[in-house]
C-alpha cells in the first residue's frame, strides 16, 4: 500500500480500542466474596468472533469453577426491573457478596445492590449518587454536595446533612480543581468518589477538610461548545497552584462518629495535596484504620514532599500521636510509589495502601528509600522502635498480605533475583520473627497478585512485554500452582501482523550504569534493508515507560503497535532520573528537569544501537511523546538537533514555572525563577534544526494550552518554522482520539 491515507488507516487497527475487542483475558481482578471463594471476569469469543464477558466462581473448599449465573436469565430480570437493555455478554456489574447458597449480591453502575438467587431479582439497595461511599454494613452511605456531607441510611434513602459550613472551595470530602481531568469531568457530568474512609464497623469514618479558598485560579476557553452552532466562547475557572505561589491546596484531617454524630479534628497539622486529587480518592489514602478498628494512622506531607509525619491516631478520642518522621535531602517518592505499583487496585487493596497497620502486632509496616533501595521497615505504634525487614538487595514494590497469627507479611520486588528484568515484580515472604525471607513465585515474568483477606491462596497474573499473561492460583504456603484460570487469547492480533518488542540494555551518559529498554520491529522485518526510526519518550520522573507487561506493550501510550504497522523501528528507553531502581538512581533527575528523566542516556542509548543494529537509519531519527513526553521531545530536537530529525511534542508542559506546583516543587525544590527557567527548552528553540509537531488540547487542565502557546511565541522571535495544532473541545488525555493519533502518524511518515 503506497497510499499514505490507506497505511494509516491499516495502522490505527493497532490502538488500543481497536485491539482489546480482538484479544481476551488481557487484565484479571478477583473480587473475594467469602472465605475460600472468589468471582473473576472471564472472556471467550463466539463463533462470529464476538468477545464474550462471563462471571466465574471458584470455590476452593469443593474445588469448583463454574459460571457464576445465567448471564441471559439476569440480563432479561434486569431489563424487566430497570427498564434499560443490558448485553449479557457484557453485563455491567460488580460482585459484592456470594452466600453459601450461591445467591448473588452485585452493584450497578449507578450503585444501586441487587440480589439474584439464579431465578428472582430483587433491590436491596436503590440508586445513589454518583460520588456516594457506601459503609461495609451495606446500611449507610455518605456523599459530598456543593461542600458539605450528606448521610443516606439504607435501603430507605432517609438523608442528614453533616456539615454546614463546607463550600466548593473550602469543602469535605471535595476533590482539588487542580488535579488533571477536573473539567473534562464536569462536562461530563462524572463525580468521583467522595473523600469518605468507613471504620470497620460502619461506625465512623476519616474525612477532610480540603482549603482552597485562597489558592489562585487558571482560566481555560471553550471556543467551540456546541458544535456547528454559533455561540459566545465559555470560559472555565479553577484552582491551580503554580511553583512560587504563596497558597497551595491544604486538607485538615478529620473523623466523624456517628454514634454521637459529631465531627471530631484529628489533633495533626495540615497536609498539602501533592499533586492528588484528595487526601482519600479512588487509587489510595493517606489515612487507614486497623483490621479491627481500634486503632488507625495517617500521614501529613511538608510543601516540597522532603518531609512526611506518620501519626498513631485513636479513633475514640481523635487524638493523634506523632510515631516517626521519614525526611530525604531530595525528595520523599514513597507516596507516588505505590500509587505507580498499585496500578487499577481499589483504595481498599493492602496493595495500594501506603502503609499496613496491625492492631495485633502494635506494628506499622512502611516503605522507605532512606537506604538507598525501598525496603519494608516495621514500627511498634507504642514506642516508635524500629525494625528494618528487608535487605535493601531490591525494589520492595507492594505490601501485599499480612498474616497476623503466623506473624507472615508478603510482598512483591524487583530486581532481586539474578538472571531476570530487573523491573518485573516477583512475590516474597518475610517472617516477622527470623527474619527469613522465601521466594513464592519461579516463573519468569512480572507477578501482579491478589491475596484474600483470609490469606489461604493467591493469585497471580504472570505476564512479560513479549509474553500475553497467564492468570493463575498459587498455594500461599509454598508458592506451588493450584491451577490456571484463564489466559489471554491474542491469535486474532497475531493475525494482524503484530510486532513483539525485543529488550536491549546499553550504556547511559556516565559510561558506568546500565540501562534498558525495547526496541519494536516492523512486520515484515527484513534485518537487510534500513528503517526509520521513532523514539517514544516521557520527561516526568514520576514514572518508567518501557513496557514490562503485555498489557503495557500494547497500551504504552506511545502507539508502538501503529508505528511497527507503518515500518518504524520504535524504540523505549528509561534512563536516570526515573523511578523503580535506587534512590541514587532516581535522585538524578533531582534540579535537573531539563534532563527530562533520562534525556542524555537515551540519545546515548540510541547512538549504541544504531552502531550496533545496522538496520536503523542514523540519519531519520524522529522523537516524540505526550504531556511529560512533549516536554522531553522539546528538549530532544533542540540539544540533540543532529540526532533528532523530527518531533512531535502533544500536550507538554514545557514551562515548569506554571505548571502544577505540587508536581514540580517535588522533584525541582523550592522555587527559583533562573534555575527553573534554565530547565526549559521554550529558552533555547534557536537551536532548532528539524521538522517539530506542536499539538495541544484547548480544554487541558492539566497542563495549561499556555505552556504549548509560549513554545509557540519563543518559536516565532527565533524566526523557525514549525506546525501546531489545537484540538477544540479535548482534554489532557487525547491518545482515544484517532485524528490525534492519525496526525502523530502521518507526520512521521511525511518527514522521517
Amino acid at each position: 500500500m503506497d497510499n499514505l491515507r490507506e497505511r494509516i488507516d491499516s495502522a490505527l487497527r493497532f490502538t488500543p480500542d481497536r485491539i482489546y475487542p480482538i484479544i481476551s483475558n488481557l487484565d484479571f481482578k478477583p473480587w473475594f466474596v467469602r472465605y475460600g471463594a472468589f468471582v473473576y471476569k472471564r472472556e471467550s469469543f463466539d463463533e462470529n468472533d464476538k468477545k464474550i464477558k462471563s462471571f466465574h466462581f471458584v470455590d476452593l473448599t469443593c474445588g469448583e469453577d463454574r459460571e457464576l449465573f445465567d448471564h441471559k436469565h439476569l440480563a432479561g430480570l434486569l431489563k424487566e426491573k430497570t427498564g434499560t437493555e443490558y448485553d449479557p455478554t457484557d453485563l455491567p456489574l460488580t460482585p459484592v457478596r456470594v452466600t453459601r447458597l450461591n445467591a448473588f449480591v452485585f452493584s450497578l453502575p449507578d450503585q444501586s445492590r441487587w440480589l439474584y438467587d439464579g431465578k428472582n431479582l430483587a433491590k436491596l439497595i436503590p440508586a445513589l449518587p454518583m460520588n456516594a461511599v457506601i459503609a461495609p454494613d451495606g446500611k449507610k452511605a455518605v456523599y459530598e454536595g456543593d461542600g458539605d456531607l450528606y448521610l443516606v441510611k439504607l435501603p430507605s434513602m432517609e438523608t442528614t446533612r453533616l456539615t454546614t459550613d463546607g463550600t466548593p472551595d473550602r469543602g469535605y470530602g471535595t476533590r482539588y480543581e487542580g488535579a488533571s481531568g477536573v473539567i473534562a469531568d464536569k462536562l461530563a457530568g462524572i463525580k468521583r468518589p467522595t473523600g469518605v474512609l468507613w471504620s470497620p464497623d460502619s461506625t465512623k469514618f476519616f474525612t477532610y477538610l480540603l482549603d482552597c479558598s485562597e489558592v489562585e485560579e487558571m482560566t481555560l476557553i471553550q471556543s467551540v461548545p456546541e458544535g456547528k452552532k454559533v455561540v459566545r466562547p465559555v470560559v472555565y475557572t479553577y484552582k491551580y497552584a503554580l511553583p512560587g505561589d504563596e497558597h497551595v491546596a491544604q486538607a485538615h484531617y478529620l473523623m466523624y462518629d456517628l454514634d454521637e454524630m459529631q465531627m471530631k479534628t484529628i489533633a495533626c497539622p495540615d497536609t498539602c495535596l501533592l499533586g492528588y486529587s484528595a487526601p482519600i480518592n479512588i487509587r489510595g489514602s493517606m489515612m487507614g484504620w486497623s483490621e479491627e478498628g481500634n486503632v488507625a494512622a495517617c500521614y501529613v506531607m511538608n510543601r516540597g514532599c522532603t518531609q512526611a509525619d506518620v501519626y498513631i491516631i485513636d479513633p475514640k478520642t481523635a487524638q493523634a500521636r506523632l510515631l516517626f518522621s521519614e525526611k530525604s535531602d531530595t525528595f520523599l517518592f514513597f507516596d507516588s510509589h505505590h500509587s505507580l505499583n498499585s496500578g487499577e487496585r481499589d483504595k481498599d487493596d493492602p496493595a495500594s495502601r501506603y502503609f499496613l497497620l496491625s492492631e495485633k502486632l502494635g506494628k506499622l509496616f512502611w516503605l522507605s528509600e532512606r537506604d538507598g533501595m525501598f525496603d519494608i521497615f516495621d514500627y511498634d505504634i507504642e514506642t516508635g522502635a524500629c525494625r528494618k525487614l528487608t535487605d535493601s538487595d531490591c525494589c520492595v514494590r507492594q505490601l501485599l498480605h499480612l498474616d497476623d497469627n503466623k506473624n507472615l507479611l508478603y510482598y512483591s520486588a524487583s530486581g532481586r533475583e539474578k538472571g531476570v528484568n530487573i523491573y518485573q515484580r516477583y512475590i516474597y515472604r518475610v517472617d516477622l520473627d527470623s527474619l527469613e525471607i522465601t521466594l513464592l513465585s519461579r516463573e519468569k515474568g512480572d507477578h501482579n497478585a491478589y491475596f484474600p483477606p483470609e490469606g489461604t491462596y493467591f493469585t497471580a497474573s504472570i505476564s512479560a512485554y513479549d509474553q500475553p499473561p497467564t492468570h493463575k492460583l498459587f498455594d500461599i504456603t509454598d508458592g506451588s500452582c493450584i491451577g490456571v484460570l484463564c489466559s489471554c487469547d491474542v491469535t486474532r492480533l497475531e493475525a494482524r501482523g503484530f510486532s513483539y518488542p525485543i529488550p536491549f540494555k546499553a550504556m547511559a551518559a556516565d559510561g558506568v550504569t546500565d540501562i534498558y529498554g525495547v526496541m519494536y520491529l516492523p512486520k515484515d522485518f527484513d534485518p537487510d534493508k534500513k528503517y526509520p526510526v521513532t523514539e517514544y519518550c516521557y520527561g516526568g520522573n514520576q514514572t518508567t515507560r518501557a513496557p514490562q507487561t503485555f498489557a503495557e506493550t500494547l497500551n504504552n501510550l506511545g502507539f508502538t503497535p501503529c508505528f511497527s504497522d507503518m515500518g518504524f523501528v520504535t524504540v523505549i528507553t528509561d534512563g536516570r532520573g526515573t523511578p523503580l531502581r535506587s534512590k541514587a538512581f532516581h535522585d538524578y533527575g533531582y534540579n535537573n528537569m531539563g534532563d527530562a528523566a533520562g534525556l542524555l542516556d537515551r540519545a546515548a542509548a540510541m547512538e549504541q544501537l544504531c552502531q550496533q543494529y545496522k538496520f536503523l537509519d542514523r540519519e531519520r531519527i524522529g522523537v516524540w511523546g505526550h504531556s511529560g513526553g512533549g516536554f522531553a521531545t522539546l528538549h530532544a530536537m533542540t540539544e540533540h538537533p543532529d540526532l533528532y530529525k523530527v518531533g512531535v511534542s502533544t500536550g507538554g508542559n514545557h514551562a515548569q514555572e506554571i505548571y502544577a506546583a505540587e508536581w514540580s516543587e517535588r522533584y525541582m525544590g523550592k522555587f527559583d525563577r533562573e534555575l527553573w527557567e534554565a530547565q526549559n527548552a521554550e529558552y533555547k528553540v534557536e537551536n532548532l534544526q528539524g521538522k517539530l509537531l506542536l499539538i495541544h488540547g484547548e480544554l487541558d487542565d492539566n497542563v495549561h494550552p499556555s505552556s504549548t502557546l509560549r513554545v509557540v511565541d519563543a518559536l516565532i522571535k527565533a524566526d523557525k518554522d514549525f506546525d501546531m495544532l489545537i484540538m477544540p473541545n479535548m482534554h489532557h488525555t487525547l491518545r482515544g482520539h484517532d485524528y490525534y493519533v492519525r496526525k502523530v502518524l502521518e507526520y512521521f511518515a511525511k518527514n522521517l
